[in-house]
């Protein structure tokens, strides 16, 4: 009844925020090339290789009536009706016949489609069945097809290097630097005038959450108003791009591009299969653009960047080394079966990626035929097949029914690796020499051998000698060893005894019995034990495989400090040898030491003084072996210097070996895409639309140098002009070209292509500098315009940038913006990503798994990780706004948004003013202090924490302007 009662005039708040969401609809344009790339990519090849044959106008007799070979004659249909009812595979005849539910209707007739065949044709359907063809495009294309008059597609805007531009003249006042004039031409030519220039309020929010992804603190916003300088907007500016939360912000739009992901799925999370370590490719991202490192080198690492140190002047860099896991971190079918099909999948995914991030080209639809809309023929597709088949992101395939294992690269120079190989030799040779002297097992290792059971303990640096302790009910069994239910099993090393070791506590004599069994009875040649007192052997022997021996000793004297040890020696086969092992010492007082018991006390650790787990066998402990000492320090490290290195996920060169593709090759043309049906050799070569037809061969190595550094190369006609296009998209809502991944034929045509080939110039001249570019857009008057304008419907569209667009907060800033206001957001950089969405990281750093839709990113819209994401759509489902009322993460930003102020101001007044000010950027109207004094009449927890949730929901929190 609160929100009934107090929260009447504010529930007007929701009520805006559910009405603000139903305006919002998924831009047309992202739907249309998805569905334009599925059908290149799965659709096309499928009816060409299964369906033309009898449904095309090549066929020797068109069976029913029905041809697939055109747009028109699939909507068309045939004799038994249309073919396919877009939205809807249960009533298209197509899928009913591919399905072979009826007899009478099952197709092909001979042999039935793959599953997966069928399933992207049902994919298609619900898709809408779109279909790019044109009437004329029924004659498939072939590798035999007439080249391309290349010279003639090059004099298409995007396929040409831009020519210098001189910005238009003008005396107007509103021009602030060169980009407005270009802008102001197209809006005179319409008879459009600019926007009023944006309060200072609302510029402050919108460049803030544009390069930092965070609302401007009432600080921040009080010192700007404060400040009347000239140059007062351009101090902001410069501050946001010296921030930290820069590089998380603009990462996060580069990383939609290239499909990232932190985990394929969530049942083999963080396993081998999985890509564990890509944080740190997401982390290089972030560091690259606070560092603004210059873009031609951005691309040239993340293509290139394991090989550069090879190059005249290059030096070891293993962050060049993690940039290259944009490529590992692929969409394919990483369980397939077909291990052939896989690698071409992960091929085809490189390309794709390589051609949309960087060139704003849709290289991978010419993998099956020509591509039919832009010049790239299918030799192109694979000259840069052959570059990524001799490379590799795998060091094996999996078995037939296994998910493969992306490589884990450790970063380690030549020189380290060579230092590691040294100390992987040496350190064996101290082990031996150290092997009369005992030194206790030091490093404890938990849920040994995967199993939680288990806790295992080892010297650094060395699997073996080794104990493990079974701390459950139940037994274990690791390989071929049984760790039978609470025993305490003894392995040794190759080179040394283990030892459990009791030292007495006192003088006396004592009893002494002791157990000892094979526990790998399926495997090596027995077991060698002894009993040992001050160097002397009490009792001895070899079990045989799979044998148990007991051993009891009525009255041994000892003196108080003195040593007994069981001693476990290895046998030629040594890695067989493990034993369970138990005994106890009784003294003549009765007191007695259980070894086993012991240790499972509290997993081997605060021992009673007395017991030892030792390498080695001795009268002494090597920390009282004068002669031992030179040795363990040499040892320490040694230990040290093999500590596990850090690892990362990217290329490496050279096909996969043991494979076909082992080594460096030129791909042959797969017909149809298919790699059971091979083509023509085609040497390694860039594309000719866009290298030339007189291309350097590629020799050495697989030839990525040659790719990155043309891409990188400022006669490249598009690196510079997609970058840029991007970096204006994410400040203005809309690029110059609307399609940022594709400038080809079916994308959409540059607004303003003079603008664009200039700020690609200024780009290039500026030594590639995205900064430099954010300075340049965020000073223009074209930027700090309204987001309304008296002449937005003569351009609804605003395709003439005549105001700013209003944007919604993508998932990441909304989220991010709760924790900020709520005074709770943990500012911590870079590492593993974070499961928990309650915890308080920056979503940046909340883990993104692939196969999980069920996500609070996926729900506000956050790039869909399967996808190379141009743009994000926005949705408009009610369980966006429930989420906002009901999640534990929301209710907890409220609650702390609410206690942050009613600490930060003496009365509900100056509170109120303080919460619009920290969420809107604004001081509240009289009326809305009114409102928030009504509805937090009484000042109790839940009041104050429904008003602040309320404030949250609010489109104004929710939408920058």
């Amino acid at each position: 009844m609160l929100f009934c009662g107090a929260f009447r005039e504010t529930a007007i708040v929701i009520s805006a925020f559910f009405g603000g969401l139903l305006l919002a609809l998924p831009p047309k344009a992202a739907a249309d090339e998805n569905g334009t790339e599925f059908f290149e990519k799965h659709i096309r090849p499928l009816l060409v290789e299964r369906c033309y044959e009898c449904h095309s106008a090549k066929a020797k007799k068109l069976k029913g009536g029905l041809r697939l070979d055109t747009r028109e004659g699939l909507s068309a249909g045939g004799d038994s009706g249309a073919a396919v009812v877009p939205g809807n595979p249960e009533e298209s005849l197509l899928i009913k016949s591919v399905r072979r539910l009826d007899k009478d209707l099952s197709m092909p007739p001979k042999e039935a489609l793959e599953d997966s065949q069928v399933a992207d044709l049902i994919t298609w359907v619900k898709m809408g069945a779109p279909d790019p063809r044109v009437a004329s495009d029924h004659v498939e294309a072939t590798p035999e097809k007439p080249p391309y008059d290349f010279a003639a597609a090059r004099r298409q805007w995007a396929f040409h290097k831009p020519e210098p531009v001189t910005p238009p003249a003008t005396d107007s006042r509103w021009v602030r630097n060169p980009v407005d004039a270009f802008i102001l031409k197209k809006m005179e030519g319409k008879g459009i005038a600019p926007a009023p220039a944006a309060d200072r309020r609302t510029l402050l929010r919108r460049v803030t959450f544009d390069l930092i992804g965070l609302p401007p603190t009432p600080a921040e916003i009080t010192e700007f108003l404060a400040d009347q300088s000239p140059d007062a907007f351009g101090k902001v500016v410069e501050r946001l791009l010296a921030s930290p939360r820069y590089g998380e912000r603009w990462a996060r739009h580069w990383l939609d591009v290239v499909r990232y992901t932190d985990s394929l799925d969530t049942r083999g999370f963080g396993g081998g299969s999985d890509v564990a370590d890509a944080w740190r490719y997401r982390d290089w991202v972030a560091s690259a653009f606070n560092r603004d490192l210059p873009y031609d080198q951005f691309a040239t690492q993340q293509i290139a960047g394991d090989l550069l140190e090879k190059q005249p002047g290059g030096f070891f860099d293993p962050a060049k080394i993690i940039a290259t896991g944009m490529y590992a971190i692929g969409n394919w079918g990483t369980g397939d079966a077909d291990k052939e099909k896989v690698y071409t999948d992960i091929v085809d995914d490189q390309i794709d990626v390589t051609g949309r991030a960087f060139l704003g080209l849709t290289l991978a639809c010419a993998r099956c035929h020509d591509h039919k809309f832009d010049p790239i023929p299918t030799a192109d597709y694979y000259g840069l097949a052959g570059i990524f088949f001799s490379s590799r992101i795998l060091d094996q395939f999996a078995a037939k029914t296994a998910g493969e294992n992306p490589m884990r690269i450790p970063l380690l120079s030549p020189a380290d690796v060579a230092k590691r190989e040294a100390a992987k030799k040496r350190l064996p040779e101290i082990d031996a020499q150290l092997a009369h002297v005992l030194r206790p097992l030091a490093e404890e290792s938990r849920n040994d051998g995967a199993s939680a059971a288990l806790i295992g303990w080892h010297l650094p640096g060395a699997d073996n000698p080794s104990l493990t302790i079974n701390t459950s009910d139940h037994d274990v069994t690791r390989g071929t060893v049984k760790v039978a239910a609470r025993s305490v099993v003894l392995h040794p090393g190759p080179h040394s005894a283990v030892s459990a070791v009791w030292r007495s506590p006192e003088a006396g004599t004592v009893r002494i019995n002791a157990r000892v069994s094979d526990a790998d009875p399926h495997c090596g040649d027995g077991i060698e034990w002894a009993i040992c007192k001050s160097g002397k052997t009490l009792a001895s022997g070899v079990l045989e495989k799979g044998k148990s021996a007991e051993f009891g000793y009525e009255e041994a004297v000892i003196a108080k400090g003195e040593l007994l040890a069981l001693v476990v020696r290895p046998r030629a086969n040594y890695s067989c040898d493990s034993t369970r092992v138990e005994w106890s010492i009784r003294s003549l007082g009765g007191r007695v030491w259980d070894f086993k018991e012991a240790l499972l006390k509290e997993g081997g650790k605060n021992l009673d003084g007395a017991w030892s787990i030792c390498a080695g066998e001795g009268t002494a402990f090597a920390d009282s072996a004068p002669e031992a000492a030179p040795l363990v320090a040499e040892r320490q490290l040694l230990v040290e210097a093999l500590k596990p290195a850090p690892e990362c996920h990217g290329f490496r060169e050279g096909g996969i070996p043991k494979t076909a593709y082992e080594g460096f090759h030129d791909a042959h043309i797969h017909v149809r895409g298919r790699y059971d049906r091979l083509g023509p050799l085609t040497p390694r070569h860039l594309p000719v639309l866009l290298a030339g037809e007189n291309q350097a061969p590629i020799g050495d190595g697989s030839g990525r140098v040659a790719l990155a550094r043309w891409i990188a190369s400022a006669d490249n006609p598009l690196t510079a002009r997609v970058i840029v296009n991007r970096i204006w998209q994410h400040h203005f809502g809309e690029g110059i070209v609307r399609t940022p991944n594709n400038f080809g034929k079916l994308g959409t045509p540059p607004t303003h292509p003079e603008l664009l080939d200039w700020l690609a110039g200024e780009f290039v001249k500026s030594g590639w500098s995205v900064k430099a570019m954010h300075r340049l857009i965020c000073s223009s008057a074209t930027y700090q315009q309204a987001s309304s304008s008296p002449d937005a419907p003569r351009d609804p569209d605003n395709l003439l940038f005549g105001r700013q667009n209003r944007r919604r907060l993508e998932a990441e800033a909304l989220r991010d913006a709760m924790l900020s206001t709520a005074g709770q957001l943990d500012l911590q950089e870079g590492g593993p990503s974070v499961r928990d969405l309650m915890a308080p990281r920056r979503t940046f750093y909340i883990t993104t798994i692939r196969a999980d839709r069920a996500t609070y990113q996926m729900l506000f819209d956050a790039a869909d990780p399967t996808s190379i994401v141009e743009k994000r759509t926005e949705s408009t489902v009610a369980p966006q706004a429930l989420w906002l009322l009901n999640h534990p993460f929301a209710l907890a930003q409220a609650r702390a948004l609410a206690q942050r102020a009613r600490a930060v101001a003496p009365d509900d007044s100056a509170r109120v003013r303080w919460l619009y000010e920290s969420l809107y950027g604004r001081p509240p109207a009289a009326q809305e202090i009114a409102i928030g004094k009504r509805a937090l009449a009484g000042g109790d927890d839940a009041a104050w924490e429904a008003y602040c949730q309320i404030l949250f929901c609010a489109n104004e929190f929710t939408y920058i302007d």
